[in-house]
């Protein structure tokens, strides 16, 4: 199993530095157990992939064509 990146990395970054901000450790551990459940909603399946090798693409060959997720 793993996670969307994406969703994880957003989720991730803007709560992060609230909870290490929060002076309250009540208020803490409450806020990372809402993070790690939200992140847990996202959670995909590991897909099996047919036998054969893939083939490359050639049109992602340049790391300009791919967007970064942040």
């Amino acid at each position: 199993m793993h996670t969307n990146e994406n969703v994880a990395i957003g989720l991730f970054k803007e709560t992060m530095l609230k909870i290490l901000l929060e002076p309250e450790e009540k208020k803490r551990i409450k806020k990372l157990g809402k993070l790690q459940e939200e992140m847990e909603r996202y959670v995909l399946p590991i897909r099996e992939l047919p036998g054969k090798e893939r083939r490359k693409n050639i049109s992602n060959k340049y790391k300009n064509n791919q967007k970064s997720s942040f």
